[in-house]
């Protein structure tokens, strides 16, 4: 990390931010958009030389987008690295980064959705901190993220996420580390030495455009896999839904996820408005954190 920045938890003004996209192909007009925004934050905008690359659907084939991440990652003058965008292709090439030489420099991450792939192995191999928040191509649009979280959250400040009862489908008091991210790629790792370490966690999980049953199977993957059994406790970002089809009926999404975590004997709290859903607040993964459904938060103390 930079000398501007060695806290690895928090953004200066000044410090320089890769831009790279590990993942789907990069709209040229949101991307720079987003780095205008960057540089209005104060930040320095540093883009990886292959970020408009194309093949098919990913950013380029695995080699250039692979050697950008790598760039930024090994590079001291680069505080952290902002994702121009999601969309799968992360693994493809994790097993290709040098995680050792990223823990000797770990970096503060800066993604959400398909990135949780990559925010997984950089939490338990290098140590890092990846704020589950928006993306580059994202920033243009003031509607998609909540500012004053980012803000906050970018400076490192202790923060704290309130909810009311209705969010609560199984009370208590968790402590632990916060990890997890999209439910999609979490059980596409599930098997694979990527999978994150989720003893003593408290496990975050969002997802997007999954019918309920599709939900209700990659939780009972987790169940089966006994990744559950090793949760402190367990919040839930937005998780959508597409219509719902008229035979066979899909059954309630909250029923799924009460039936499927709710038995678990830890706190559970669904609907944070984290993870593909606008004005998304930003958490930061592999920090600890502190649930209390009593009291209706979720801290990060320093």
């Amino acid at each position: 990390m930079s000398s501007r920045s060695s806290n690895k938890f928090r953004l200066l003004p000044g410090d320089r931010v890769g831009v790279v996209a590990p993942g789907f192909a990069v709209k040229p007009s949101l991307l720079k958009s987003g780095i205008e925004v960057l540089e209005k934050m104060g930040f320095q905008p540093v883009p990886g030389r292959h970020l408009l690359a194309r093949q098919g659907y990913l950013a380029g084939n695995d080699d250039l987008r692979l050697a950008d991440l790598q760039g930024m990652l090994s590079d001291p003058e680069v505080s952290a690295i902002w994702f121009a965008r999601g969309g799968y292709g992360c693994s493809r090439i994790l097993d290709r980064i040098s995680w050792r030489m990223v823990k000797r420099r770990p970096k503060l991450l800066i993604g959400y959705s398909d990135l949780t792939a990559l925010f997984s192995a950089a939490i338990d191999r290098a140590g890092c901190t990846c704020l589950y928040g928006p993306v580059v191509t994202e920033l243009g649009d003031r509607s998609s993220y909540h500012a004053a979280s980012l803000r906050d959250a970018l400076a490192g400040k202790p923060r704290e996420v309130g909810f009311g009862r209705g969010k609560v489908l199984a009370a208590g008091k968790a402590k632990g580390r916060l990890v997890g991210g999209n439910l999609s790629m979490l059980a596409h790792l599930c098997g694979t030495r990527f999978f994150p370490e989720l003893r003593g966690s408290i496990l975050f999980l969002e997802e997007t455009g999954e019918e309920t049953y599709r939900i209700d199977r990659m939780l009972q993957q987790l169940r089966l896999a006994g990744a559950l059994r090793r949760v402190e406790g367990l919040v839930l970002g937005a998780i959508s839904v597409p219509a719902r089809r008229r035979f066979p009926p899909d059954r309630p999404l909250r029923e799924v996820l009460k039936e499927r975590l709710g038995a678990l004997g830890v706190p559970v709290v669904a609907g944070l408005r984290a993870g593909h859903i606008r004005g998304k607040i930003p958490l930061p993964l592999g920090r600890r954190a502190e649930l209390d459904t009593g009291a209706g938060r979720l801290r990060f103390p320093l």
